[in-house]
C-alpha cells in the first residue's frame, strides 16, 4: 500500500514558469550585446579584448617618495658595480726586453702627484698587483713611467705559500738610505719575467724612505727579511733592472717547472743553498 504524496512545499515547475524564465534570460543577453556593440563597435568580444589589451585598467601611481627611493637604489647599485669592475682599468703587463721597462724612470713631482690622473693610477697599481698575482709591483711594469711601487702579502698567494703577511704599502720616489753588510739569497720571480726564477743575493736589511700617497715624506722604515727583499726588487724596476741581470751566472736562472721538479736535481745543484731553499724562503748561503 505504497502511495506517493505530492510535496506541497516544492510544487513542480509548470510550462508557463519555464517559458517566462527563458524569455527573461534571452532579453538580458540581447540587451548586453546591444550595449556592448554600441560602445565597442560591431566586432563585439574581439573589440573588447583589443581595447583592454591596449588600454589596461588605470592603476594608481606609486608615491613619489617611493619612486625616488627605487631610483636611488638602482643608481647606487650601478655605481658599486662600476667601482667593483676593477680589472677593466688595469693595463697589460710589460715584459723583459721592453725598451721603456728597462730604462731608469723619472722622479714624481708634487704637481704630478696631486693630479687626478696620478691619483687614479695610484688606485690602479694595487689592483694590477692582485690581478696578476704578485706580491709587489712597480709602475713601469704596467706602462706607468714613473717612480712608484707597492707591495704586500695577505698570506693567500699560491706562489709564496710559505711567506707571512706583509701590509700593503705604497711608495713614491723611494730611496734606500742604508743597507746591511749581511746578505741573503732567494729564488726570485717577476711578473715581467714569467715562468723563470733566479737565485739572487741582496742585503738582508735596508732603511727605506720616500713619499706616501699624499706626497708627505714617510718616516724612514727599517725593513728586513722578505719585506726588504721585495722593496729592493721593486726599486730595481724603477732603475730599469730586472732580476735575470742580478744572478751570479746562467746556472742560477731556471724555469719554474724545474723548481717544481727539484727532486730530480743533482745533489747541491746549482749550489748548496739554492738546492735546499724553497720558493718564498731566504737563505744565508749561496
Amino acid at each position: 500500500n505504497c502511495t506517493s504524496t505530492p510535496n506541497t512545499k516544492h510544487p513542480p515547475h509548470d510550462v508557463h514558469s519555464t517559458m517566462k524564465t527563458l524569455v527573461l534570460s534571452t532579453t538580458a543577453i540581447l540587451l548586453f550585446q546591444s550595449a556592448k556593440a554600441s560602445f565597442y563597435g560591431p566586432k563585439g568580444v574581439t573589440s573588447l579584448t583589443h581595447h583592454l589589451a591596449f588600454n589596461p585598467p588605470h592603476r594608481p601611481k606609486q608615491a613619489n617618495n617611493k619612486k625616488r627611493s627605487m631610483t636611488s637604489t638602482v643608481n647606487m647599485d650601478e655605481t658599486t658595480d662600476q667601482d667593483d669592475d676593477t680589472t677593466a682599468t688595469v693595463p697589460p703587463l710589460r715584459y723583459l726586453g721592453d725598451e721603456k721597462l728597462m730604462q731608469q724612470q723619472p722622479p714624481v713631482t708634487q704637481d704630478q702627484l696631486h693630479s687626478n690622473e696620478f691619483q687614479n693610477n695610484l688606485k690602479m697599481l694595487p689592483k694590477a698587483m692582485n690581478k696578476y698575482g704578485g706580491i709587489g709591483i712597480a709602475a713601469p711594469q704596467v706602462g706607468w713611467w714613473t717612480r712608484v711601487f707597492c707591495f704586500g702579502i695577505d698570506g693567500s698567494n699560491p706562489r709564496y705559500s710559505n711567506a707571512g703577511n706583509i701590509p700593503l704599502t705604497m711608495w713614491i720616489n723611494p730611496k734606500i738610505s742604508s743597507a746591511s753588510k749581511e746578505t741573503n739569497w732567494m729564488w726570485e720571480g717577476c711578473l715581467s719575467v714569467p715562468g723563470i726564477r733566479g737565485w739572487v743575493e741582496r742585503p738582508a736589511s735596508i732603511v727605506l724612505s720616500g713619499w706616501d700617497e699624499m706626497g708627505a715624506e714617510r718616516k724612514p722604515q727599517h725593513l728586513e727579511g722578505l719585506a726588504a727583499r721585495i722593496a729592493q726588487h721593486e726599486i730595481d724596476h724603477l732603475d730599469g733592472i730586472l732580476f735575470p741581470q742580478c744572478v751570479p751566472d746562467q746556472n742560477f736562472l731556471v724555469p719554474q717547472a724545474s723548481l717544481e721538479a727539484r727532486d730530480g736535481w743533482a745533489q747541491d745543484w746549482p749550489s748548496r743553498g739554492s738546492y735546499s731553499t724553497l720558493m718564498g724562503e731566504l737563505c744565508d748561503e749561496k
